[in-house]
């Protein structure tokens, strides 16, 4: 067989495969282990936060910035090193990020202070800037068009599967080994998946002609020029401002969850812990028929999508708001709402992916996603935790959890200028042919 293949994602039916089926499910299964070993070295540092408070004698805040530099440090180089993937190399890019996040994980257990534990984690999240917007667009193309929200999820469902399970491996590490060693437990496989991707086989533009191309060809390496014209997209526009609300909530649970059960529920962190978890794995699993759900929504009325998503955006608001303001912390009842809240979140976690993926040609995927993610990183998990943790100092955490709560109502308004315009938008979407490659 040849090592490049035709993969239209123009012609041909919507549900025709632009690779051999083997190739892309090979490429699914390495970018979804990669995405969670990602969220794995990124999480585990919050099951840790005990131990680190003890050792460096830290404030709420401070641990926050542990959390809150690797956003940030992923914020300032994700736009460059996606614009890089979709004038590079997909594979080469997943391959670099992932050596250098796994490199950086393992390097914070030897930290012997704060701003050393602080830089490692910068460094990480160094390393994690250009993994999503490569693994995303290069998924995305190796899929059918019917099914492009279910690839899309896949990258979210590694990604988001992680966080819990780097909150249960960091507190049992610790407890039995130490914190230092969680670092070294989560690194390894990183590594290891890192060059498995090099296996991948990866896509180009196909050699065209015509007004589009031309217009192409004059936006290619001008950084400036392709933003633009990827912004003056409304519907896109709207999805990264509702990225920022869901990511912002998002990194307060995964951040601050297990400090709430054990603070103001009273029990272990072994115990609170494990209940984060639950609620995180929920809205990971969520993800899981998150993206066919959209699919099937699509499939019937594009304008479904962005209803579905307005409708899970204040139910999810109201479960999560009613549960720290009015059920006892670590409750059953409490516990048991939580839950039903993270089965309707997740299927907002890969929506705002699909709909920039959706909207956007192969030649800029990456860059698009990129902005989305710049957004969400700085303004949602950055803040999120830091804020959070702020508020936290000075009113208490119970607070906090809810002040966090009501930022999805925000979301909710916003996906609801996307029944009106996400129709429009789709219908001027560009489409190109690729071809792949080893």
């Amino acid at each position: 067989m040849s090592n490049d293949n035709t993969g239209l994602t123009c012609s041909g039916p919507d549900d025709a495969w632009p690779i051999p089926r083997k190739y892309a499910l090979y490429t699914a299964a390495i970018i979804f282990l990669l995405g969670m070993f990602d969220l794995i070295s990124r999480q585990v540092i919050v099951s840790l936060f005990p131990h680190i408070k003890e050792e460096f004698a830290l404030s709420d805040k401070q641990l926050g910035m542990l959390v809150a530099s690797v956003n940030v440090a992923i914020s300032l180089l994700v736009v460059p090193t996606a614009y890089l993937v979709d004038r590079w190399s997909r594979k080469k890019m997943i391959f670099l990020m992932g050596v250098v996040w796994s490199l950086s994980t393992l390097l914070g257990g030897f930290a012997t202070s704060f701003s050393l534990l602080l830089i490692a984690r910068m460094l990480c999240g160094f390393g994690e800037a250009g993994y999503q917007p490569a693994g995303q667009s290069l998924l995305t193309a190796c899929f059918p068009r019917k099914f492009r929200a279910t690839a899309t999820a896949i990258v979210t469902c590694g990604m988001t599967i992680g966080a819990p399970i780097g909150l249960v491996v960091g507190a049992f590490v610790a407890e039995h080994w130490g914190w230092r060693h969680a670092f070294g437990v989560v690194a390894v496989p990183g590594l290891l998946l890192s060059f498995l991707a090099l296996r991948m086989h990866d896509f180009r533009v196909a050699d065209d002609s015509g007004e589009k191309a031309a217009r192409r060809e004059k936006r290619k390496g001008q950084f400036i020029p392709a933003v633009r014209n990827i912004l003056k997209t409304p519907t896109i526009v709207c999805v990264i401002l509702c990225a920022v609300c869901i990511r912002l909530f998002n990194s307060v649970l995964m951040t601050w969850l297990p400090t709430y059960f054990t603070r103001v529920a009273e029990v272990p962190m072994t115990t609170a812990s494990s209940y984060a978890s639950l609620i995180i794995l929920m809205s990971s699993l969520a993800v899981f028929y998150g993206g066919p759900l959209l699919d099937w929504l699509k499939n019937r009325n594009e304008r479904l999508v962005p209803v579905w998503l307005t409708f899970v955006m204040f139910l999810s608001g109201f479960l999560n708001f009613t549960a720290y303001t009015f059920l006892r912390p670590g409750s059953l009842e409490q516990v048991a709402l939580l839950v039903i809240s993270g089965c309707f979140f997740g299927t907002l976690l890969a929506a705002g992916s699909f709909l920039i993926l959706d909207l956007t040609s192969a030649t800029s995927r990456a860059t698009a996603i990129s902005l989305m993610i710049l957004s969400q990183n700085l303004l949602g998990y950055g803040l999120g935790p830091i804020v959070t943790g702020t508020l936290s100092d000075m009113f208490s955490i119970s607070f906090a959890m809810t002040v966090a709560s009501t930022i999805l109502f925000v979301g909710g308004a916003i996906y609801a200028v996307c029944i009106f315009t996400y129709p429009r938008d789709k219908e001027k979407a560009e489409c190109v042919d690729i071809t792949f490659h080893a």
